[in-house]
């Protein structure tokens, strides 16, 4: 591998650091379950965390997870009451480099709305809010994310609280940027994949096997699995990340299926996410890591001006998506996949493939 591809891959992982403003948590809507919210922590005593980015090491690698939940508002008590009403599905939020477990609210708090929970962990390796205190994120620690989400899903199956609320059946997962690349191996990967994801949504991961080619994250030597977990791609046109790691249709021709892209005419990498940068000057929002701590860099895509829709609407895109994406092969809801795959219908600024 050349010393250019070592540099741009790690320049392209390094853009989820760009700042984002967070929204603060919504009230439950009017219609729909309100949302209630606990913080857990699971220790997988078989696995260490290893010395990196500032941080001495542990002999046990312990997760600090976000759980939100439909909660029964009639019962006054804090964390709220969760929700009646028999099994809901679950699924795995996984966040990008140098990000949080709860940087992407808008939509956590749509899924939470229509009977799902969720669950978000703070990766001791790449979040900046975890217990770690890591000064930058370690992407050779991605192998090791998807032995998380395992232990995620089995810590939360054996919940005292949690556990007899969950469908076995009905897990899937879904993560921005470095956490769709982790979500992409947890389906399909053969030596890092867990049969029991039964969906994945995938947000701005652009190619997730040319990024792990791209640089070392622990999964050389990783194949692909050759089964057909339902998989959502979401992506924009204007994405800087995925310019160096896989342009829109890459990944997606990949999988077996079924399989769904939607490409976001005018769309950016940091507004599938929570957050509302918008540069006076029509300039890309993913450019502003550049600005600001590498001067001077030439970026393809960062020369371009205008041209991009607005981070609510690719927000509301991004919920309208993986919520029928969700809905359709988790709830097993036909009229969910059909607005799916006409979402180009409803949102003019996207295009739509799929295959079953």
């Amino acid at each position: 591998m050349s010393g250019f591809m070592n540099y741009r891959g790690f320049v392209a992982l390094l853009l989820a650091m760009l700042a984002t403003a967070f929204a603060p948590p919504a009230a439950a809507a009017e219609h729909g379950f309100a949302i209630g919210m606990r913080q857990v922590s699971y220790v997988d005593e078989s696995r260490p965390i290893k010395k990196s980015m500032g941080f001495e090491g542990a002999a046990t690698r312990r997760l600090d997870l976000h759980i939100w939940y439909p909660a029964d508002v009639s019962q006054r008590s804090d964390p709220a009451t969760l929700a009646r009403g028999g099994l809901f599905p679950l699924v795995i939020y996984s966040h990008g480099t140098f990000g949080s477990a709860d940087n992407n609210m808008h939509l956590v708090e749509h899924l939470v709305r229509h009977g799902y929970i969720v669950a978000a962990p703070d990766y001791p390796l790449s979040s900046r809010a975890a217990f770690t205190h890591i000064k930058m994120a370690d992407p050779s620690d991605v192998a090791e994310q998807t032995r998380d989400i395992k232990f995620i899903i089995t810590s939360l199956l054996a919940d005292p609280l949690f556990g007899s609320a969950i469908d076995p059946a009905r897990i899937g997962t879904t993560g921005h940027s470095l956490g769709a690349v982790t979500s992409y191996f947890s389906s399909f990967g053969t030596q890092t994949r867990d049969p029991r994801i039964a969906a994945t949504a995938l947000i701005a991961g652009g190619d997730p096997v040319q990024t792990a080619l791209s640089q070392n994250m622990g999964l050389q030597g990783t194949g692909h699995a050759e089964v057909r977990v339902p998989v959502l791609f979401l992506s924009a046109d204007h994405d800087v990340f995925a310019r160096t790691t896989g342009r829109p249709h890459a990944a997606y021709s990949r999988v077996e299926g079924p399989k769904t892209e939607v490409l976001v005419h005018g769309g950016v990498h940091v507004w599938f996410r929570d957050g509302n940068e918008v540069l006076p000057d029509g300039r890309n929002p993913d450019c502003l890591f550049f600005d600001r701590y590498l001067p001077g860099m030439k970026m393809p895509g960062c020369e371009l001006r205008g041209g991009l829709i607005t981070p609510a609407r690719q927000q509301e895109i991004t919920r309208a998506a993986v919520l029928d994406f969700f809905d359709a092969y988790l709830k097993k809801d036909a009229a969910a996949l059909a607005r799916l795959r006409g979402l180009h219908r409803q949102f003019r600024e996207t295009e739509v493939s799929a295959e079953d």
